[in-house]
């Protein structure tokens, strides 16, 4: 759902209420597609009064993204966290222009997806000239856009480069004149025209833009042919004409008025009389004078969904709609709920929660994830072909027995032969059975026979081989898998880029990984202050996560292969209590005991966390084993973190009691 024209206003609205005089502190660069400004915004009462009253004011964060899918600009409660910790170039203008900058103006033309904030410094200490800078937001879908205008018009720079290649009309570059997006225009009676002005419609207008629409209904019907038609044209709808003949009006606010005149969003044209011009003219003037009397309504619409769990509300809904004004479609619309929000702001910052957070990482995930799939499939036919040559066992002891036939029969065998039958002596049964011999007519039968004695040999020398290597393989499809739940699990960006590694320390990608300080300290200096030469330094693994059992017991979790390693062999003692999501890849959980009797509910909540960070998540429950700590040890040829484990018992925990467990900040990923 994207945001529209009326949703902005009441965006704007608030930020006048809020922002103006706001000074511009910090701007950061969390997505490729957003950028996040903090803003320090006094009260009402201004400047002096407020240190006269010895109050202080607040940051805020606003939050601006020209994603394709998610565009908007609202402000969020918490500061966005960051993909990347270089800046680009784009920031660091923003940075240079905007930072110490204070907001004078939050404007929006008239009906238009746009807003333009002006911010301005004094040229001088001493002197009461302001420079201003105009940033431009244009939240239109696709074509979204950050452009940021000296007080001329001249652009100084875009988040979005775009080209006289892509768009002639207008040019988003550096030193460009700062071009508004087109008017907003209607085709009528072959005539392009302005769009209608929804806060003064008239029925007659409604009537005639109608007329207009059934003509071309018409038009486009296929003629009658001998051939049926592909697709019948679909006749168009009142929802549909009122987004093409009204200023600013989005589907879901035309779809609003048409539901408040006929109680059917699917009205047809062709079904209206004069008396639904004239209520659906009056209706599309209730809802369009909202953007001059600013009496917004902020709703959220939520889905319920089927399978409700009792542990948390926000596992039971999903939202699927907002608007700043009463949605009376959906009171009708069965397994939904209409929730009333206090802002605007709030309101976008719930909605889109961290859904284009979660399109970045899966962003960075997706070559990561590539390459260990691509590793694990060659895992898997190395695995088929290492089970095909333990089969060839039988073929080697039939070369060896065509080779002693061959020695006991020398004197019967004569060269040039292609085959030979020949009874078999070494029957087990005693029956002598006959058995029929390939031969190479060059050679004679002892010559024969060497040959059948080399494969054998070849085969034995092979298989005492095989076995070794069915393990080593076996032991880098666990890792490969252990390393792809890492990546599942990874929530943010210095995560996945443990991960990466991780992976890149196995030589399953290129280039170098990138060291914690730890590790960087470790490649430094070895045993006794001595500096290592010539071994590879692992990367570290970060901090594993630490959460408090209500019965004050510590609960460690390892997120991924070296945090498994560091609190399953270095930070968990022999009487501490292993748990491990069974039969998939997951994270190690260890509940210190600390010389206490470990009671049965900590062990409950230690498996829940560990079925939470594993491959089994999205599932409803899960087994989970545990062991006391002494009975881990390394899997032979595994990675770090790969165990094989004994004397275990399996508990069955639902995921969602996790949730309870975890902080909130780690819990909204």
């Amino acid at each position: 759902m994207h945001i529209d024209a009326i949703t902005l206003a009441a965006v704007a609205d608030e930020w006048r209420t809020l922002l103006i005089g706001a000074r511009i502190d910090t701007i950061i660069q969390p997505t490729e597609h957003a950028i996040a400004i903090q803003c320090y915004a006094l009260g009402r009462a201004g400047e002096e009064q407020a240190s006269a009253q010895g109050q202080g004011g607040q940051n805020r964060w606003l939050y601006l993204s020209i994603h394709p899918q998610f565009a908007r600009v609202h402000l969020t409660a918490l500061k966005p966290q960051k993909i990347a910790s270089e800046p680009p170039a784009f920031v660091m203008l923003l940075r240079k222009y905007l930072e110490g900058a204070r907001i004078e103006s939050i404007a929006q033309p008239r009906w238009e997806r746009v807003l333009e904030i002006i911010a301005s410094y004094r040229s001088s200490s001493d002197s009461d000239e302001r420079v201003r800078f105009r940033l431009i937001l244009e939240i239109m879908g696709r074509v979204s856009n950050i452009i940021l205008c000296n007080e001329q018009g001249m652009i100084l720079g875009s988040l979005k480069r775009v080209g006289s290649d892509i768009n002639r009309y207008r040019v988003i570059a550096s030193g460009v004149p700062y071009i508004p997006p087109p008017p907003q225009q209607r085709t009528l009676a072959g005539q392009t025209l302005p769009r209608l002005e929804p806060t003064s419609v008239t029925p007659a207008q409604l009537s005639i833009c109608a007329s207009e629409v059934n003509s071309d209904a018409l038009e486009a019907l296929p003629e009658k042919t001998g051939k049926p038609s592909a697709r019948k044209p679909e006749k168009p709808k009142l929802w549909q004409l009122l987004t093409r003949h009204l200023l600013g009006w989005s589907p879901l606010l035309a779809r609003e008025a048409v539901f408040r005149t006929t109680e059917d969003i699917e009205t047809l044209v062709e079904d209206a009389n004069e008396a639904v011009w004239e209520e659906l003219a009056w209706n599309v003037r209730v809802l369009s004078a909202l953007y001059n009397n600013h009496h917004w309504q902020p709703q959220l619409i939520e889905r319920i969904a089927s399978g409700e769990s009792n542990i948390t509300s926000s596992s039971q809904v999903f939202p699927i709609a907002f608007a700043v004004y009463t949605l009376e479609q959906y009171t009708v619309v069965p397994a939904v709920q209409v929730r009333s929000v206090s802002s605007i702001n709030v309101l976008l910052d719930e909605y889109y929660g961290r859904a284009e957070w979660r399109d970045a990482l899966e962003s960075l995930r997706a070559p990561i994830r590539k390459a260990l799939q691509t590793q694990r499939d060659r895992c898997k036919r190395k695995a088929g072909l290492l089970q095909q040559e333990m089969a060839a066992s039988e073929e080697a002891a039939r070369y060896r027995l065509y080779g002693d036939l061959l020695l006991v029969y020398q004197h019967d065998v004569q060269q040039g032969q292609q085959t030979v039958e020949l009874q078999n002596y070494f029957a087990e049964d005693g029956s002598l059975p006959l058995v029929k011999v390939p031969l190479d007519p060059r050679f004679d039968a002892v010559s024969n026979a060497n040959r059948y004695f080399n494969k054998y040999h070849k085969l034995r020398r092979a298989l005492e081989l095989v076995p070794a290597q069915i393990e080593q393989n076996k032991a880098e499809l666990a890792t490969i898998e252990q390393l792809l739940a890492d990546l599942m699990l990874a929530d943010n960006a210095a995560e996945i880029d443990l991960v990466k590694a991780e992976v890149q320390t196995a030589g399953y990608i290129r280039g170098k990984p990138i060291l914690d300080k730890r590790a960087q300290k470790a490649a430094k200096k070895g045993k006794k202050g001595k500096p290592t030469k010539g071994k590879p330094v692992s990367p570290g693994g970060g901090v594993p996560l630490y959460v408090q059992s209500r019965e004050g017991f510590t609960l460690l979790v390892g997120k991924n292969s070296r945090q498994n390693e560091d609190v399953t062999f270095h930070q968990a003692t022999a009487n501490d209590i292993w748990l491990h999501a069974r039969g998939v890849a997951g994270a190690h959980v260890i509940i210190k005991a600390a010389g206490r009797e470990i009671p049965r509910s900590t062990i409950e909540q230690a498996a829940s966390l560990a079925a939470y960070y594993s491959e089994a998540r999205g599932s409803t429950s899960a087994p989970v084993d545990y062991t006391l700590q002494r009975h881990v040890r390394h899997m032979k040829s595994g990675g770090p973190g790969m165990v094989i484990y004994e004397r275990e018992r399996t508990i069955y925990v639902e995921l969602d009691k996790a949730l309870l467990l975890l902080p909130d900040s780690t819990r909204k990923r």
